[in-house]
């Protein structure tokens, strides 16, 4: 397979996951549980760089999480969806993956997708995660997200840089 071919199925996977991703948003906006569920591995886990206490051992405990935020929240006030930018990892963020899962990511061939989600609200957050993907049962389902940032888009809102860490490189 010659390095154009390879460039050319790494773009199919790409959008291929950025399809998946869009489907698991649909999902979280409606609040349905087993939809959401479907896109993550039973072994998914979460790495939070900003605050290690959002750290999150398996898929159980972060649809615990999610479904107790979704209860948080008014009924009668879905959330809007915001901005979302997708792209695929760089290499150089493919090697931050913790050392631990460096041998598993290259023997299962992870994928990722940096992905940047902006509430609609001016005074809204911004999230910043790199989600990773495995194929199981010949289906791509997430891995690992490796949550980098989470802030406010008024970098003076809450004492954060908020969007400043986000500008295009």
């Amino acid at each position: 397979m010659s390095a154009s071919d390879t460039s050319l199925l790494q773009e199919d996977t790409i959008e291929t996951l950025k399809k998946e991703y869009n489907l698991y948003l649909a999902a979280q906006y409606s609040q349905d549980a087993a939809m959401v569920e479907s896109f993550m591995s039973p072994s998914c886990w979460q790495l939070a760089r900003q605050n290690s206490s959002w750290n999150l051992a398996s898929r159980d405990v972060i649809m615990g999480i999610l479904t107790g935020l979704w209860k948080m929240d008014d009924a009668s006030k879905k959330n809007p969806r915001g901005k979302v930018e997708m792209r695929a990892l760089t290499a150089a963020e493919k090697e931050t993956i913790p050392e631990a899962q460096k041998g598993q990511a290259r023997k299962e061939a992870w994928e990722g997708l940096n992905v940047l989600l902006e509430d609609p609200d001016p005074d809204g957050r911004v999230v910043r995660v790199n989600y990773y993907w495995r194929k199981e049962e010949g289906r791509w389902v997430q891995c690992f997200h490796d949550l980098l940032w989470v802030g406010s888009k008024n970098p003076d809102k809450e004492n954060d840089v908020g969007a400043a860490v986000f500008e295009k490189k």
